[in-house]
């Protein structure tokens, strides 16, 4: 009779070498006509939007944030028009320093207190703002920036205003 040891060793060496074989095994490349699955393109979450004058031309607000010493809006600017989109004096006009392309005219209106804060401006009067804004190319995305001063700490909304766009009102203010 043959040893019992070695013939379950043997047994278990002969299971592992095919298991380790149907391992290695290499499936076939998949076909030109099977496409990789794609994960659904992420939608920008806004706190608001508007269209307005401009048929094609969104304006959202990317974020209202409350620093130590300044309320900063940042605006996108979403150009569906079909043609190149020129800010030239659609928005705010910098006249002392003939800059036309910035957004100096945007403001924010506290309902509560009844008050409109404007763009802050630093001793020359250019704002603390984007400036010297380029042409927005149909399907493309313009960041944009503003600064304006501190409303009180118990205003946590406040609309916005942005020249030929209906008020974004309520929008929160995150610190």
């Amino acid at each position: 009779m043959k040893n019992p040891i070695h013939f379950s060793a043997a047994l278990g060496m002969l299971i592992a070498i095919s298991l380790l074989a149907g391992c290695s095994k290499q499936e076939p490349a998949p076909t030109a006509a099977v496409a990789p699955a794609t994960a659904p393109a992420a939608t920008p979450k806004w706190l608001a939007s508007t269209q307005g004058d401009y048929p094609g031309i969104t304006m959202a607000v990317q974020e209202l944030k409350r620093g130590p010493y300044a309320l900063k809006l940042k605006l996108v600017l979403i150009n569906e028009s079909g043609d190149s989109f020129s800010f030239s004096d659609k928005f705010g006009r910098d006249i002392a320093n003939g800059n036309v392309s910035e957004i100096g005219a945007v403001h924010l209106i506290d309902m509560t207190n009844k008050k409109k804060y404007f763009v802050v401006r630093d001793h020359d009067g250019r704002c603390l703002c984007s400036r010297d804004i380029p042409d927005v190319d149909n399907g493309s995305k313009l960041s944009l920036w503003a600064e304006y001063p501190l409303p009180p700490d118990d205003v946590q909304k406040i609309s916005v205003e942005v020249l030929h766009f209906p008020p974004m009102e309520d929008v929160l203010i995150s610190r």
